[in-house]
């Protein structure tokens, strides 16, 4: 090719130069006309995926958001008023269909209010009374639930026939206490009498924490405590027809949990009997905690991973087995039939189980996938896991705020979108004919465990954020943790539980128990190896909600959508990982039954004073502060001066050239002018005198006299029945301490707030 001259090279470049400034008015233009083309490519985007049916994934979301708006709420709503305006709603987007985004506006308004109402209406139903103050009572019920605990204690659950000192308006129908001694342990069914010391349901033990008084109002619970020796039996007649089913069906679990006991002694035993029949409660601490540390909390709690198991294993079985007779494989059904025998054996499995509500999630679930099959319909889709919330909405609107939910639905979300992605690209080629066994063994095998290995990522990253938040804890070697013990629960230690119990009735059922319990033991041990590499590593702390509602949108919005604008989720993921270091600490916390109290140190630590019963809530303070010391551990408690009568500890000074206020900050009523001085910690009346007149802030359980004015904030059993839990947080500009509280200023029905006994 015959060089460009120079003559040449001019001529083009004269050419570009003349050229420029009609390129730049074309960019101009382009620029100009930006937002009209994003409007286009959204609008595309959008009608593509409605005309896939992508719209309907979302109506769960929506009503998950109108559930979680009830519970935001700062009074309690009218259910038939939410409920007609979400009729009204629905009647509009009938009448709207021909404009689709205006059909999907109102469609989502309705899933939104059509939610809060069936919430606030779960509500009015379960709202039963709650004890009205702490005290001893004398109990007599029938035992609802019985739960060994690893510490050789039971936790029960009456349903109470009478209480002495309270009438039937004020007595709760339920109440649940821990009991420990000797003798025979009553049954669920019995009739007994128990003298137990009770109290309503605590709150969250810091703001904004987990709830449990929330959770035990929507299970009907109005006191916990503890029994003062076993219950004893009580002639109280027959048990009403409901718990006579009930105690029937936790025979058959206590005889099938003895049976793994016998057969599995020791800490492989407590581990079957919790994956076959849910008695979960004589595990020892040091394995939970070592499983848990390595990312295998999942296969504790009996869930989807299990439901799948035992229909997965049911299924395989019938279908294999029915495959191997040519006259009935071609003339019959048989992966219906396998589908329908999976579903009777998931029941079977959520009944022998206990029937807890992650349980019904998973059983849900799986009968909506099976359901498809007999359907000849896709197993598992995005839509049928839709559906499957739809349900589980329908029966338990208030689970979406639990763990629980939140987590198995984010897992299952996330899986069955990232291999719907995964299917629609080119699809795995296999192996020429010719190729030797070894070969395809070996590639077949490389791929399950990469596909394994997909699945525990995908499924980490997903849950990870939930369980941050409520929980304040990750697994940081979890995948490493997945990809060595569920290769053993899949195709060990869960197929032959399933084969143990069905040859339960032959007594043939220690054979496959023993390849249970050699699986268990290498679980096990790589729960240890793992949990020993993540020591401390996995305690994150407090995690901003915002954080973890950007990423759960961006999941979503990534998981549901199909167009290329699904990729704008990746925007809403990073600006939660953004948020992440973000989290406001506080600097003192006050239990709400004024038992602990914590000062944050001048090195950022928590200092926390203990009286006689609050560990629990140092420890989860602990945890929600992303510290891995333990409750006990003498840094804890440096700094605090003690004496028969109380503890002082000293408040962060501000910063230099700061003073302390002497009066409560006008400008906000949560806060408190204050920076220098000391907290008193009274746990003995005798140190009000001296308490009163030197404290900044004073906290005791007691009732502080009327005349302990000297505190700029007393904190007494007045105080903490109408706040719950307080938490003070540092200002530097102008000083003060903010003050948020644990309970709302008007209560919710779940509020209960005890009388002050004089």
């Amino acid at each position: 090719m015959q060089e460009p001259t120079t003559t040449s090279r001019l001529r083009r470049r004269a050419a570009h130069f003349r050229a420029l400034p009609f390129r730049a008015s074309v960019r101009s233009a382009r620029l100009r006309g930006l937002p009209s083309r994003v409007r286009n490519w959204v609008a595309q985007c959008l009608e593509t995926d409605l005309d896939r049916g992508r719209g309907f994934l979302w109506l769960p979301v929506a009503a998950a958001v109108g559930i979680a708006v009830y519970f935001a709420l700062p009074r309690e709503p009218h259910w038939p008023t939410l409920a007609g305006l979400g009729l009204a709603v629905s009647l509009a987007a009938v009448y709207s269909q021909r404009h689709r985004l205006g059909f999907a506006a109102l469609a989502t308004c309705a899933a939104v209010l059509f939610a809060m109402a069936a919430v606030a209406g779960q509500t009015a139903r379960v709202q039963a009374p709650v004890v009205p103050y702490d005290g001893t009572f004398v109990v007599r019920g029938f035992v609802e639930t019985r739960e060994p605990r690893p510490d050789g204690a039971v936790r029960y659950v009456l349903r109470v026939v009478s209480m002495e000192g309270l009438t039937r308006e004020r007595m709760p129908h339920r109440v649940r206490m821990t009991a420990r001694g000797r003798g025979d342990r009553p049954e669920v069914g019995d009739g007994v009498r128990a003298i137990a010391r009770l109290a309503p349901p605590r709150g969250p033990v810091a703001p904004g924490g987990y709830n449990s008084a929330r959770r035990l109002f929507f299970e009907g619970i109005g006191a916990s405590g503890f029994s003062y020796g076993l219950p004893k039996p009580a002639n109280l007649g027959s048990p009403p027809l409901d718990l006579r089913v009930v105690a029937a069906v936790a025979h058959v679990r206590a005889n099938i949990a003895e049976r793994l006991r016998m057969a599995l002694p020791g800490r492989n035993g407590e581990l079957a009997a919790t994956l076959l029949v849910g008695d979960r409660g004589g595990i020892p601490e040091d394995t939970q905690d070592a499983i848990r540390a390595a990312g295998l909390g999942h296969i504790l709690a009996i869930s989807g991973l299990h439901m799948a198991l035992v229909a997965g294993t049911i299924f395989t079985l019938i279908r294999f087995g029915l495959a191997a007779l040519p006259s009935v494989a071609l003339t019959y059904p048989i992966r219906k039939w396998a589908a329908a025998a999976a579903l009777l054996a998931g029941f079977v499995y959520l009944v022998l189980s206990g029937g807890a509500i992650a349980t019904l999630r998973a059983f849900v679930m799986l009968a909506v996938a099976l359901v498809a099959i007999l359907a000849d319909r896709p197993a598992l889709t995005l839509r049928s896991v839709a559906v499957a919330a739809l349900v589980v909405m329908a029966i338990d609107p208030a689970a979406v705020i639990e763990p629980g939910f939140q987590m198995s639905f984010a897992a299952v979300i996330a899986l069955v979108a990232a291999y719907e992605w995964l299917a629609g690209r080119e699809r795995v080629r296999d192996p020429p004919a010719n190729s030797g066994r070894i070969r395809r063994i070996g590639r077949w095998g490389g791929l399950w465990i990469a596909g394994l290995a997909l699945t525990s990522l995908i499924a980490g990253l997903a849950t990870g954020p939930i369980g941050a938040f409520h929980f304040h804890r990750i697994a940081p070697f979890g995948l490493l943790g997945n990809l060595l013990a569920m290769p053993l629960v899949t195709l060990v230690v869960m197929p032959a539980g399933v084969v143990s119990v069905a040859l339960m009735p032959l007594g043939l059922d220690p054979i496959p128990l023993t390849a249970m319990g050699w699986g268990l033991d290498g679980v096990v041990a790589v729960a240890h190896m793992v949990a020993d590499l993540s020591a401390g590593a996995g305690a994150v702390g407090r995690t901003p909600a915002v954080a973890v509602l950007s990423m759960a949108a961006g999941l979503l919005w990534l998981a549901l959508w199909t167009t290329s604008w699904r990729f704008l989720g990746i925007g809403a993921i990073a600006a939660g990982l953004a948020f992440l270091p973000f989290a406001s600490r506080p600097d003192v916390l006050i239990a709400d039954d004024g038992r602990t109290v914590a000062v944050r140190g001048a090195d950022g630590r928590l200092r926390i004073a203990v009286a006689q019963g609050g560990a629990f809530v140092a420890r989860m303070w602990l945890e929600a502060d992303g510290d891995s010391r333990a409750a006990d551990d003498p840094s804890v408690k440096a700094g605090i001066l003690c004496d028969g009568l109380g503890c002082t500890l000293p408040l962060v000074r501000g910063p230099p050239g700061s003073e302390a206020a002497s009066s409560v900050n006008t400008e906000s009523p949560h806060s408190l002018g204050i920076l220098n001085g000391k907290l008193a910690f009274v746990e003995r009346p005798q140190a009000f005198l001296e308490d009163c007149q030197r404290a900044t802030i004073l906290v005791t359980r007691h009732t502080a006299p009327r005349d302990c004015t000297g505190p700029l904030l007393v904190v007494d059993r007045r105080k903490l029945i109408e706040t719950g839990a307080l938490a003070l947080k540092r200002i530097d500009d102008p000083p003060f301490y903010r003050l948020t509280r644990g309970r709302p200023k008007v209560p919710r029905p779940w509020d209960a707030r005890p009388v002050v006994r004089r």
